[in-house]
């Protein structure tokens, strides 16, 4: 079974205006949906990304240079992802599908993760 990296995607603007309730909600509902992919999403392989944090490094002739992220270039960022076991990417698509994410009008990217 191969396996497959579903990278969430989305505008933390959109959600501003949720409440901590309201937002310990949606948390519970991509939880809920994590359970009930039991042998599909792989336990302990996603995770929320925290918010307005990291650092891009880049290399450009030899030298590395670092800059706050990963905001740089698009609203949009990278806000969590799950691993999931498909036999195929069409499988692996019709459980991205099914994640609370895409309600939120989130993006999820599907890649095949190469084995060794």
């Amino acid at each position: 079974m191969a396996r497959y990296m579903l990278i969430l995607r989305d505008d933390p603007a959109k959600l501003a205006h949720v409440s901590p309730a309201e937002m310990q909600q949606i948390v519970e509902r991509y939880r809920a949906w994590a359970r009930a992919q039991a042998g599909r999403v792989i336990p302990e392989a996603g995770n929320k990304l925290a918010d307005k944090t990291g650092r891009v490094l880049t290399s450009q002739a030899g030298k590395v240079s670092l800059s706050d992220g990963p905001f740089t270039e698009t609203k949009d960022v990278i806000g969590g992802y799950f691993m999931v076991e498909a036999p195929d990417y069409d499988q692996a698509v019709a459980i991205a599908r099914t994640c609370p994410h895409v309600e939120f009008d989130g993006s999820i990217e599907v890649r095949l993760v190469e084995s060794r």
